[in-house]
Order: structure tokens, then C-alpha cells, then sequence
């Protein structure tokens, strides 16, 4: 079942609209997109708010790594906030979706690329956007934001991940369980821990999404 704005849609082939702020998402129904239309507003703008604190040196985030990045939500709704912002997801529909959402709602800074998160660190070759390249973004004015599924996120990403050194990490997870695993190796890394935000997407379930914050120390 898929909440449509104006009704419910049961057939997962049919592509819907959702209104998120004053941005459009148009999606196939059957494929992931954050399902309670009543709190999604509000995880955008804490992920907008968690991305554009500047850093403890002061300086303004400028560019928005989006991991797991579905139909293109939390980087078209973070993108009037950076210089640009780069996208990946191992679904190619969603990857397709996400472009046509950010042509959709006029946005210029967006790019996508269908990979598993594990390549965003690759010289990966951005559809109609090779002026960005993901490893040449500023590392301490650089934000990585991840909404991986219920797994988490690879051994293999995390070790990417502490490589390249962004400033921030902003994950968003649907289990705090796994969230919890990723964090040890976050914070082994040289993050610290700066603010969780849990959200009640599913009322009178044991389910909830949850929003930590990560800054590399300095």
C-alpha cells in the first residue's frame, strides 16, 4: 500500500507523486520511499539541518555526498544548501527516478549514479555531470549523508568511508541495531557522536528510524 497524496495505491507498478515541502517526487509505488508522508517534512529538514552546521573550524559545508540515496530525497531536498550534490544507488529505477525528480523540481546541482555504495569513491563517470568528481570534493567542507537499508552499512563501505575522511556523516537508519554496529566503527575512525534523533514513522510498533550525526574530531 502506498499513500498517493489525494488516496492509497495498491498496484506497485503505478508511478505516484508526493509532495515534500515544496518539492515534487514522482516514484514507481512499488519502490522504496519514505512511507509516512506526515513525518517526512520533518526528517528532511533535521537532514538539512545535521548537513549545513558548519563545521567546529567555522567554515560552511559546501558539497553533499547522498549513499543509498533511493529516489533522490535527501539530496534534492539538501541541494539549494550545497554546491553540489552526488548520488548513488545500486537500484537503477531509483537512480532514473531520482534524476527525473531533480529535473522535475528544476534542480541543476544533482547528479546520480546507479553503483552499490561501495563505488561512490571510485572515478565513477556521472551521466551528463563529469565536471563532478566525488573524490575531488573538499574533504573538510564535505558531508556524507546514508540511509542504508535495514543491514546496514558494508565493512567494506565504512573502511571507504575512513579513507576518504569527510567532515560529517549524517546516517539515517531504519534500525537502531545495526545503526549501533556502524557507530563503533565510526567512532573508531575519529568521529564523535553529536546528536540522535529518533523519529516514530510506524505509531504502536517496535519500528522507528533514527538520525545520529557524526563529526570528525580534530
Amino acid at each position: 500500500l502506498r499513500d498517493a497524496g489525494d488516496g492509497v495505491e495498491t498496484d506497485h507498478n503505478v508511478y505516484v507523486k508526493t509532495t515534500v515541502k515544496d518539492l515534487v517526487f514522482r516514484f514507481k509505488a512499488g519502490n522504496f520511499f519514505q512511507n509516512n508522508p506526515f513525518m517526512l517534512p520533518h526528517m528532511v529538514d533535521l537532514v538539512v539541518d545535521a548537513a549545513t552546521i558548519p563545521s567546529p573550524s567555522g567554515k560552511a559545508m559546501t558539497h553533499l555526498i547522498d549513499c543509498y540515496c533511493g529516489s533522490g530525497l535527501f539530496a534534492i531536498g539538501s541541494s539549494s544548501s550545497f554546491e553540489a550534490c552526488v548520488g548513488i544507488e545500486v537500484n537503477e529505477m531509483a537512480v532514473e527516478e531520482a534524476r527525473e525528480n531533480a529535473a522535475l523540481n528544476g534542480i541543476e546541482n544533482c547528479a546520480f549514479v546507479s553503483a552499490s555504495a561501495e563505488a561512490i569513491f571510485d572515478p565513477v563517470t556521472l551521466e551528463g555531470r563529469s565536471d563532478l568528481i566525488v573524490g575531488d570534493f573538499p574533504r573538510e567542507t564535505t558531508v556524507v549523508v546514508v540511509d542504508p537499508p535495514r543491514k546496514g552499512c558494508s565493512v567494506e563501505f565504512l573502511e571507504q568511508l575512513n579513507e576518504y575522511k569527510p567532515q560529517r556523516v549524517v546516517y539515517m537508519s531504519c534500525d537502531p541495531a545495526t545503526q549501533a554496529r556502524d557507530a563503533k566503527y565510526l567512532v573508531s575512525y575519529g568521529y564523535e557522536i553529536v546528536s540522535v534523533q529518533p523519529f516514530d514513522l510506524f505509531p504502536q510498533t517496535r519500528h522507528i528510524e533514527c538520525l545520529a550525526t557524526f563529526e570528525l574530531k580534530d
